[in-house]
């Protein structure tokens, strides 16, 4: 089955762009790069066309390197995106499936990103042999978010042995450089590195049909600076000329100067329909047949593509079937600044065609920014307001933020839908702060703008609801909470498309029961999270049905029924593939861990944690690894300390073993986690919690939390 475009795009910045047909060997470059064993990064850091790519994939090509590349572009300046991206790479380079794209219900989270890259580099075949594996992030220019240089940095302190990072970007990475290179560990590749020399630029000429004489070749060296994509413009200009001398003398000034000549020679000795197909195609920043043909409006898309690469014509393949390509970025700024310049009144026109295909196409990101491109307002509003909840729920909040920010202030604030967007974009990672004004600011606009569909205005209203809800939940007034999930509930529309009404109305009736769970209503929050599954089943959120079962699970461990959380998940894991949540949500498998720890079924219950470890890795979803991994080794430390004994021999006499449950709260205690902290990470009362204190600190004879911990640690309970 094809992969959907969005999915083909990201498997083909997976590629290592290869040197190409008329690279030249730089031994002196390789033996550079060959020359610092130890270092954990390998940074080639210079402008624009010094072909820092073609240095890394020719040495990682001669060196017999194993590599997992990661070509990076504007839109993998999102944690998620840019986090999901560096798994798939991972996993590329370890021969392994490539990994789906997880939770859609929450972004792919940085730290479990750093732990599952980490494991796929240690494992990558041929380690054993000695052979590297250079993790490859290209243009890494085009990153800015302080989360993923962070990301980044955690990811060079903590690589195997026999791996590298290599990093080709435009300026300095804001990583600690200065750091890694007092310890010997960081090998840097400059534009002066790159740079061509005399020889190697005679090499390149004499490969792309160009002879010169040494005096000529020094010259052009000279005066293009070894600058590698003028030095292959130039060869373009000169191939079939017999006036060499002339044009090498006429090569000077700046390398603006410069550019613009060797362009002006390609392009008058092109035909004049690759001309015009070259000008109106380099605002795309790749390329495919149908695209082209899009934006041209002929149909010789293929063979114009085609014919560019036959011609060497700084046109790169993307994938190994040639169906998508990119211009050298270069290339593709003189060609678009040629553009403006001749035709100024066909851009707009151009970026609009460019639009629609990539719309009808899903590619939403690309369809926004050429929406941008073509300064239509009109479009870009209806653009992202049709996006922006499908990457929401993807966790893609940064991506859809960016979006929102490249409008207008006003045209945000006047539109119902982006108020709302904007409003998710806040409250969904659990701030408060501005959220209220743009609730506020959609409705004004729902009164004041022209009238819109009802169904979509309900739809709205509905959103307004569950966003209030959220908002009341973070600021600890679970009545509020309560109300705003009912009133969402009651306010959803009847004729949504199926999918979309069973989605708002499972969201608002898991809001409700956290709420309800929350004010003490364990019975009502129960109630609650059970209507929920139907329509959380419905609407094919199958992670956010994991999440329910689990928290139904535990309450019914919190009412001291294991038995039954054990038959609830259980249930749920004998569901066929597809209907079965315990696939996509590790949650269940580690509820049923805790379930079968508290009946003392130690080897199934560990057995059940590291599944949930595994689905949850597999998902993306770093909350339900951490829960997992946490009662995996309360299981163990169980096993260990009490599992074989009801009684422990304390300092002045014997001592009562702690339960699962209580050993897990005294972990949590020891970390210096509040009741209400412990009571929302067990999903538990604070009564709950001030019980288990209580039962712990009278089998210990501690007479306070801290005693308790003291005495725990004595025993060897806790660390």
């Amino acid at each position: 089955m094809p992969l959907p475009e969005h999915d083909a795009l990201l498997v083909a910045k997976l590629d290592a762009r290869a040197p190409g047909a008329h690279a030249v060997d730089r031994a002196r470059l390789r033996a550079m790069l060959d020359g610092a064993p130890d270092a954990r990064l390998v940074l080639v850091a210079a402008p624009a066309g010094y072909g820092k790519t073609t240095a890394l994939a020719a040495w990682i090509d001669s060196s017999g390197l194993r590599s997992a590349w990661l070509a990076l572009d504007p839109r993998d300046d999102d944690p998620g995106r840019f986090a999901h991206g560096l798994v798939v790479a991972a996993a590329r380079a370890a021969g392994d499936p490539l990994p789906p794209r997880g939770d859609p219900s929450r972004p792919f989270d940085p730290e479990l990103a750093v732990s599952v890259v980490l494991d796929q580099l240690a494992v990558a075949p041929d380690r054993g042999a000695g052979r590297r594996t250079v993790l490859v992030l290209d243009d890494y220019h085009v990153i800015g978010d302080p989360a993923i240089h962070g990301l980044v940095a955690e990811l060079i302190e903590r690589l195997p042995r026999g791996a590298v990072l290599a990093i080709a970007t435009r300026a300095d990475p804001p990583i600690p450089l200065a750091r890694l290179r007092a310890r010997g560990e960081l090998l840097e590749v400059r534009a002066e590195d790159l740079r061509f020399t005399t020889a190697e630029a005679g090499e390149l000429l004499r490969t792309a049909a160009v002879d010169l004489d040494a005096a000529e070749v020094a010259t052009l060296t000279e005066r293009t600076e070894g600058w590698a994509a003028v030095l292959r413009l130039a060869a373009i200009s000169l191939r079939g000329r017999r006036d060499h001398a002339e044009v090498v003398r006429r090569f000077g000034a700046t390398h603006r100067f410069v550019l613009d000549y060797v362009v002006e020679e390609v392009l008058a000795g092109l035909p004049p329909e690759t001309q015009e197909f070259l000008l109106r195609t380099s605002i795309l920043d790749r390329l495919t047949a149908p695209l082209c043909d899009a934006v041209t409006g002929l149909a010789d898309g293929q063979e114009r593509l085609e014919e560019l690469e036959r011609a060497n014509l700084l046109i790169v393949p993307l994938d190994d079937e040639r169906r998508w390509y990119r211009y050298h970025a270069l290339f593709a700024g003189v060609l678009r600044a040629r553009l403006g310049m001749l035709r100024p009144g066909e851009v707009a026109e151009l970026h609009g065609r460019a639009a629609a295909w990539h719309a009808a196409h899903g590619d939403d990101e690309e369809a926004i920014g050429h929406a941008l491109g073509a300064g239509d307002l009109p479009a870009v509003v209806r653009l992202v307001g049709d996006a922006s909840l499908r990457h929401l729920n993807a966790g893609e909040l940064s991506t859809v933020r960016r979006w929102l920010d490249a409008l207008p202030e006003g045209a945000v604030r006047r539109d119902a839908q982006l108020s709302v967007s904007y409003a998710w974009c806040i409250v969904l990672p659990g701030d408060a702060a501005g959220v209220a004004a743009r609730v506020e600011d959609a409705e004004r606009a729902l009164a004041a703008g022209p009238a819109i569909d009802p169904i979509t205005e309900a739809a709205i209203r509905t959103q307004v609801a569950l966003i209030r809800s959220r908002l009341a939940d973070i600021e600890g007034d679970p009545a509020e909470a309560v109300a705003q999930a009912r009133l969402a509930r009651d306010l959803l529309p009847v004729g949504l498309p199926p999918e979309a009404e069973a989605t708002l109305r499972g969201d608002a009736t898991v809001l409700l029961a956290r709420a309800l769970f929350a004010m003490g209503d364990v019975d009502g929050a129960a109630d609650a999270y059970a209507a929920s599954l139907p329509d959380l089943r419905a609407g094919g959120n199958l992670f956010a049905t994991g999440r329910a079962v689990a928290d139904l699970a535990r309450i019914a461990i919190d009412r001291g029924d294991p038995a039954a959380a054990v038959r609830l998940c259980e249930d749920e894991i004998a569901l066929p593939p597809g209907r079965s949540s315990a696939e996509a949500s590790g949650a269940v498998w580690t509820a049923l861990a805790r379930a079968r720890a508290e009946l003392g079924q130690i080897g199934l219950a560990e057995l059940a944690a590291e599944r949930g470890i595994e689905v949850g890795t597999r998902a993306g979803d770093a909350q339900v690894v951490r829960s997992a991994r946490a009662t995996r080794e309360m299981i163990r430390e169980l096993t260990g300390a009490a599992g074989r004994h009801r009684v422990l021999a304390g300092p002045d006499g014997p001592v009562e073993a702690l339960s699962p449950r209580e050993l897990e709260v005294l972990r949590l205690v020891a970390l210096g986690r509040s009741n209400a902290a412990i009571a929302r990470e067990l999903f538990v009362t604070v009564g709950t919690v001030k019980s288990h204190v209580h039962a712990i600190s009278g089998k210990l004879g501690a007479a306070n939390r801290v005693e308790a911990v003291a005495r725990g640690r004595a025993l060897g309970l806790i660390d």
